[in-house]
């Protein structure tokens, strides 16, 4: 508990003030950020860099969601032409966070969670633009997520912390057999305020051990009826259970009007 305090003290206060005005058009969401020192697993740790493509000065940015600190929350990186940075984590120990950037000239984000002592291969993060993002009324699929002997699957749901006025989301999840319409699970739930990892689904959602399912996701909105400034994703990752090298699942969208 005594960890968890300064953790809790940082979101807090970030969320006694509303979201920054939106810095630029250009955004590159990073949807996690992790890192971990447990026992007998890999040592995690995420690996940004930032590099200004842009022919001129320019301004990037960054909100982390959540920080390790309250003051960590948001970050401008001042940049030359071509001039490339490296982006200090700033996110707390066992915590799943998001990282946001957005400028008014162009930029390029490259992410990878890495086990720094090089015992697992690093995991490539796909990074976003804002327009990938899922809106309102849009459904988020994801899959097939496995429990095998030799694979093991989880999913989150994240978002930007620039949704921080307007969260927490409301979603309908469905469970379904991998590629089909027959349904596994369905249930209707408010999400946190905070980036939400599903570690056992199976366990969570009451389904029976080892059964492969799709996660279909849709968005209702915000709990607080208020404008969503961005937008929500879910992404899937399976590890292997022998060398912990994992891979990000393929997560399809399908746009639809705002309900």
């Amino acid at each position: 508990m005594r960890r968890a305090l300064p953790f809790v003290a940082a979101f807090l206060a970030a969320a006694c003030h509303r979201p920054p005005e939106p810095y630029g058009p250009v955004s590159a969401f990073v949807p996690v950020a992790f890192r971990s020192n447990n026992p007998g697993r890999p040592i995690w740790a995420p690996k940004v860099t930032l590099t200004n493509t842009s022919g001129a000065p320019s301004s990037v940015r960054l909100t982390r969601w959540p920080p390790d600190a309250p003051d960590a929350e948001e970050r401008v990186f001042d940049l030359a032409p071509g001039e490339t940075c490296s982006v200090p984590p700033r996110i707390p120990h066992g915590t799943v966070s998001s990282l946001f950037f957005e400028s008014r000239a162009p930029f390029r984000v490259s992410a990878e969670i890495v086990d720094r002592r090089h015992l697992t291969p690093s995991l490539v993060v796909p990074i976003l633009s804002s327009e990938d993002l899922a809106r309102p009324g849009d459904r988020l699929r994801v899959g097939p997520l496995v429990d095998t002997a030799s694979e093991r699957s989880h999913f989150c749901f994240t978002f930007p912390g620039v949704e921080r006025d307007a969260v927490p989301f409301r979603v309908r999840l469905r469970l379904l057999s991998p590629g089909s319409e027959t349904l596994v699970h369905e249930s209707t739930f408010v999400l946190t305020g905070l980036p939400l990892v599903i570690d056992d689904p199976w366990k969570r959602f009451h389904v029976a051990s080892g059964t492969p399912f799709d996660v279909e996701v849709t968005f209702l909105g915000s709990a607080r009826s208020r404008p969503v400034a961005r937008g929500l994703w879910v992404y899937g990752i399976t590890a292997t259970k022998a060398t912990g090298a994992s891979r990000f699942l393929e997560t399809r969208v399908t746009r639809g009007s705002a309900r």
